[in-house]
C-alpha cells in the first residue's frame, strides 16, 4: 500500500509539475505576445507621430501659402501701378477743371443764370471727379483692398471710363456754353456795328 500511496504521490507530483511546466509555458507565450505587441504598438505610435507631425507642417505651410497670397492681394504690383490709363484719369481731370475754368474766364456775354448753371455743372463734375480719385487712390494703395492685379487692372479701366465719359461730356458742354457766349458776342457787335450805320 506504501509503494502505492508512493506511487500515487509521485503521480500528483509528476502530474503537478507538468501542468505548472505548462501553466509557465502558456504564460511565457503570453509575454512574448505581449512584448510582440508592445513593440508594435510603439511602431504604431512612432509612425502616428511622426504623420501628424508632417500633418501639422504640411497645414502650417499651407496656412503660410495662403497668409503669403492674402497679403500679396493686399499689395499693389508696381506695373499695376505704372499702368497708362491712371495718367489718362489724372489728366482728364485736370483738362476737366482747366475746360470749366477757361470758360467762366471768358464768360463776359453770358447771363448771370447761365453762370449759376455753368457753376452748378462744374461743381457737380468736380465732386465726382473727386470720387473717382479717391476710388483711384484706394485701388492703389497698399492695404486698403484685397485684389488680384487683374482686379486692380479692371477698376482702374472702370475708373478710366467713367473719367473719359466725364471729360467728353466737359468737352462738349463747354463748347456749347462757349459758342452761345461768342453768339451773343456777335450779336452785340452786330447791335453796335448797326447802331454806328445809322
Amino acid at each position: 500500500m506504501k509503494s502505492l500511496w508512493l506511487c500515487i504521490c509521485a503521480s500528483f507530483t509528476l502530474f503537478g509539475s507538468v501542468h505548472a511546466q505548462a501553466d509557465i509555458q502558456a504564460m511565457i507565450k503570453q509575454i512574448l505576445k505581449l512584448e510582440i505587441y508592445i513593440v508594435d504598438l510603439e511602431k504604431g505610435y512612432k509612425i502616428a507621430k511622426e504623420g501628424l507631425t508632417t500633418i501639422g507642417e504640411i497645414k502650417k505651410g499651407e496656412f503660410n501659402l495662403h497668409s503669403i497670397f492674402f497679403n500679396s492681394l493686399e499689395s499693389v504690383n508696381p506695373s499695376v501701378a505704372k499702368y497708362s490709363k491712371i495718367a489718362e484719369i489724372i489728366s482728364d481731370q485736370v483738362a476737366i477743371v482747366s475746360n470749366f475754368k477757361s470758360l467762366l474766364a471768358r464768360s463776359g456775354r453770358l447771363t448771370s443764370s447761365d453762370i449759376s448753371y455753368i457753376n452748378a455743372v462744374y461743381s457737380n463734375m468736380s465732386s465726382e471727379c473727386t470720387k473717382n480719385l479717391n476710388a483711384l487712390i484706394t485701388v492703389l494703395k497698399d492695404g486698403e483692398l484685397e485684389m488680384t492685379d487683374d482686379e486692380r487692372i479692371k477698376r482702374i479701366d472702370g475708373i478710366w471710363l467713367d473719367m473719359q465719359d466725364k471729360y467728353v461730356f466737359t468737352q462738349s458742354f463747354t463748347s456749347q456754353a462757349g459758342a452761345v457766349n461768342g453768339q451773343r458776342d456777335n450779336e452785340l457787335n452786330e447791335i453796335q456795328l448797326l447802331k454806328l450805320l445809322e
